[in-house]
């Protein structure tokens, strides 16, 4: 396997160029750690994951890679826990059964094979286990980079759920949550993800754009059999595969960043995110682990982690992390000026707004449906400053965002002009935002 490639000219003596070409080979079995802390609703937790890779693994510069994750969060006298992996091997060609020799060796393409395996406990809660597997296809093309999931299956199995919080939240007269999040699920989709940069390494002071997108679609083909072969729906009208209803949704998202350069040090980069997604033929909901949260270290700064919205939904007081806060569709808005200070640090102020929303109106989530004439005067605004450490090989970032705009509480209050203690939040994070 090949790290990476230089190639450099020379004139000699007799005005003749000398091609030198220099190969330098990547180190063939890898192994790394990372250990990270973590701190969410008020909990603090420690998680971590080993990766191993074989690059060589069939002598013709396959990869063969292998992650295992593991976090833990303490709730009180009890810790929640997560763990998981991964597999994956990865081919540097396109494993297709059509197409020329010429195509497949013209295009810089991978073709990777993936299993996933993951399990959760939240104390007091619930337990589930998640398994999955796919096919991806991607490939480059001058400043475009393409993801083709040929198909992705997914199966979450819910081992149990505790009695208090079925009483408390899966109440079948009134639920606070949807009942639909809780049950075993399937999930068969198809997706693309693309991205483009108009960066020019030969002019790093040039302004330029990036652009990320992906659209996916689930559970069509599934439905289109169920149809053909005259398969009739359950008691509550959808279709089943293995006595386990499955989804279908259309979802997609798009994202584009703007970096206005004045020189080396200082810089304005503007942000606009807009996705959206909505479920239909065996699907009411688009299941839970596919929708879209707000705030957190990369959207709305002045929320945490899945604190806000949908809409001017009001979260149920005292929940360690409400479930109901995610939505089908989201917009991100930002703006931040970035500035080089000395040695290895840099500064920044930003201006956020967005906030999610849900296509259709659930019991579960009022006030959270979008609707033409209130969206404008749902979406929050926050604003704050941050330090990142460029420590070359990557950025930590440590942000403290405070809230501008609440669109949940009284007309009176949402404008935060002499904000409180609970109106700043603190997000330390790898890389940039956007």
């Amino acid at each position: 396997p090949i790290k990476y490639v230089n190639i450099s000219f020379k004139e000699n003596k007799n005005n003749i160029l000398d091609c030198t070409i220099n190969v330098v080979p990547s180190k063939t079995i890898s192994l790394s750690a990372e250990l990270e802390g973590t701190y969410t609703a008020g909990y603090w937790g420690v998680a971590g994951n080993v990766n191993f890779a074989n690059r060589n693994i069939f002598k013709g510069a396959e990869t063969l890679s292998l992650l295992a994750r593991w976090a833990f969060e303490k709730q009180d006298i009890i810790w929640a826990q997560e763990y998981g992996g991964q597999i994956g091997l990865k081919f540097p060609r396109f494993m297709l059964p059509f197409g020329s020799f010429d195509f497949k060796r013209k295009v810089h393409a991978n073709t990777e094979f993936t299993a996933t395996f993951d399990s959760q406990f939240r104390p007091g809660e619930f337990s589930t286990k998640s398994v999955g597997a796919g096919i991806n296809y991607s490939w480059t093309r001058r400043q475009y980079q393409h993801v083709f999931q040929l198909f992705d299956l997914n199966y979450v199995y819910f081992d149990s759920i505790s009695q208090s919080f079925r009483t408390s939240f899966l109440n079948p007269l009134k639920p606070l949550y949807n009942p639909y999040n809780y049950l075993n699920h399937f999930i068969m989709r198809i997706g693309y993800a693309g991205s483009y940069t108009s960066f020019n390494s030969n002019r790093p002071l040039q302004n330029y754009s990036s652009s990320r997108y992906t659209i996916e679609t689930a559970g069509n083909l599934l439905y289109g059999l169920s149809h053909l072969f005259g398969k009739v729906p359950d008691s509550t009208g959808y279709y089943q595969l293995f006595k386990i209803r499955y989804a279908q949704y259309a979802k997609g998202e798009y994202n584009v960043t703007y970096h206005q350069i004045f020189d080396f040090e200082n810089r304005f980069v503007y942000h606009f995110g807009f996705g959206l997604g909505f479920p239909y033929g065996n699907g009411d909901v688009i299941p839970y682990e596919k929708r879209f949260y707000s705030g957190g270290a990369n959207s709305v700064r002045g929320w945490g982690e899945s604190m806000l919205g949908p809409g001017v939904y009001n979260r149920i007081e005292g929940a360690s992390r409400d479930f109901n806060q995610v939505g089908d569709i989201k917009l991100d808005m930002n703006m931040e000026y970035r500035a080089k200070m000395f040695w290895i640090l840099e500064g920044a102020l930003f201006l956020d707004a967005g906030n999610i929303w849900t296509i259709k109106d659930y019991d579960t989530q009022k006030g959270g449906t979008f609707k033409f004439d209130t969206f404008m005067n749902q979406i929050a605004i926050a604003y704050g400053f941050g330090l990142r450490f460029d420590i070359k090989f990557f950025i930590i970032r440590s942000d403290v965002g405070i809230r501008l705009f609440d669109p949940v509480l009284s007309r009176q209050q949402q404008w935060r002009v002499s904000p409180g203690w609970g109106d700043l939040a603190l997000h330390i994070a790898i890389g940039y935002p956007f």
